[in-house]
């Protein structure tokens, strides 16, 4: 018997390290299942509302079932639809999957925060390169209808006359309404040459406007310059990837004619990329907060600062700003005038004050997704409020068959003036704005936004 239970004991010996590798093996494979160790951590591709540049990536967190979560309904949907519908055809199971995925992103209540298919996604991305073909628009989802944003300079949108606030009511006849934005991008763009119609609903009028776009190879020159009566006048269309290059290209030029004053033009600047955006501020003010974040997570909330040695630190300044301006746009005008650095003329702007990362997926595909609110360097709430001018100048039908710009003609009056000295010495109403706006809970961040940054 001894020597039987010896036997055993050196079976045993020699086994249970055995199973005990296999097992290990075996959960480390089941694990790696929800944690591939290529995903731990994903690169954060800071495009258009993107935005929090000093946030290079973000955590993927090990993947767990959902707790208290019943699929049964939808395996039961699944299966009784590939049993009974007529257009078999029509099943394709990667499809399904995206639509399926698309509804559970849709189910936030969120119109920029979205899954792209990997078509849409590399479609985003030439658009945030600047360079794509189609009508030239940002666009948004504003009081569930899809609204223009603005029409891009030069575009063949800006040529045709469609206007920011222009919502579309149909895009070929077909009726926009529950569209995504990423929808509608798809129906609206197209090949060179091609025709669209947009039926718009414009609020001066009281009838739908048909609208015929030719599509065109969009090419966004995100910076331009002239001088006029000494004053540099600087016209950002987007704050894309080429913006600060561009910026940077001009910058000296400008430093060669001395300029009494400078006017950056944002108007229908729907937004871009916040880090070109803080460059391009770090030209105009000392090291300062330029927009606070408040987000979920604790990387997501603080404060984004300027650089320092900027090139036009003390030459007066006057930003223009309409509706049509976005995002971005409204964080470099919320920092110049928290700052008094410079007068904001125009009208108020577009009201996007949210950020957004874009998390690439495993077959290509993308979630965008909203991840904090903007404030400005004082606490002022830019989503929905938008950012008001110090003095408000409307541009009317009248003015524009005339060529006029009234904006334009008075921030030239204006620059570099004692009148300008006094302005800005001078107590303006949105300089108190509500106490609400000072400290947001997390219980109520808003998580609505416009991206920025989806051309068309």
């Amino acid at each position: 018997m001894p020597h039987y239970e010896r036997n055993i004991r050196f079976i045993l010996f020699l086994i249970l390290p055995i199973l005990g590798f296999i097992l290990g093996w075996s959960l480390s494979q089941k694990n790696s299942e929800y944690l591939p160790s290529d995903a731990l951590t994903i690169e954060i591709k800071n495009k258009d509302s993107l935005e929090i540049p000093k946030i290079e990536s973000l955590n993927i967190f090990r993947k767990t079932e959902p707790k208290n979560v019943d699929l049964d309904v939808f395996w039961e949907t699944w299966n009784a639809m590939e049993a009974n519908f007529l257009h078999q055809d029509r099943l394709e199971t990667k499809e399904q999957i995206y639509g399926a995925t698309k509804g559970l992103v849709k189910s936030l209540d969120d119109p920029y925060t979205v899954f792209m298919t990997p078509k849409e996604n590399q479609e985003f991305e030439e658009s945030i390169n600047g360079e794509f073909e189609g009508i030239g628009a940002e666009i948004t989802i504003k009081d569930d209808q899809l609204t223009i944003v603005s029409p891009l300079k030069g575009s063949p949108a800006e040529k045709s006359g469609l206007k920011p606030g222009d919502m579309i009511f149909k895009i070929d006849g077909e009726q926009s309404f529950g569209l995504s934005i990423e929808e509608a991008v798809m129906k609206i763009r197209g090949p060179k040459g091609e025709k669209v119609t947009l039926t718009v609903i414009r609020k001066e009028q009281k009838k739908p406007i048909d609208i015929v776009i030719v599509r065109d190879n969009i090419i966004i020159h995100a910076v331009e310059w002239e001088k006029k009566d000494d004053i540099a006048i600087i016209t950002i269309s987007q704050f894309g990837n080429s913006a600060m290059k561009e910026f940077q290209e001009i910058a000296s030029e400008i430093l060669l004619e001395s300029p009494r004053g400078i006017i950056v033009d944002l108007r229908n600047n729907g937004g871009g990329l916040l880090d070109i955006c803080v460059k391009v501020l770090t030209e105009f003010l000392e090291e300062s907060v330029v927009v606070k974040t408040k987000g979920l997570k604790f990387g997501d909330t603080g404060d984004l600062m300027s650089g320092r040695g900027g090139s036009f630190l003390d030459i007066p300044l006057v930003v223009l700003g309409n509706e049509g301006s976005a995002s971005a746009s409204e964080i470099f005008m919320g920092a110049i005038q928290d700052h008094n650095r410079g007068l904001f003329l125009g009208e108020k702007t577009f009201g996007k004050g949210s950020v957004q990362n874009v998390i690439p997926l495993s077959d290509g595909s993308s979630l965008k997704v909203t991840i904090a609110e903007w404030l400005t360097p004082n606490g002022r709430s830019i989503n929905k409020e938008g950012i008001h001018p110090d003095e408000k100048i409307e541009r009317t039908n009248e003015d524009y068959e005339n060529n006029f710009d009234p904006a334009m003609e008075r921030a030239l009056d204006l620059v570099g003036t004692d009148e300008m000295i006094q302005i800005l010495a001078s107590d303006r109403e949105w300089m108190h704005p509500p106490e609400k706006n000072l400290e947001i809970s997390e219980e109520n961040i808003i998580l609505e936004t416009i991206e920025d940054e989806i051309h068309d």
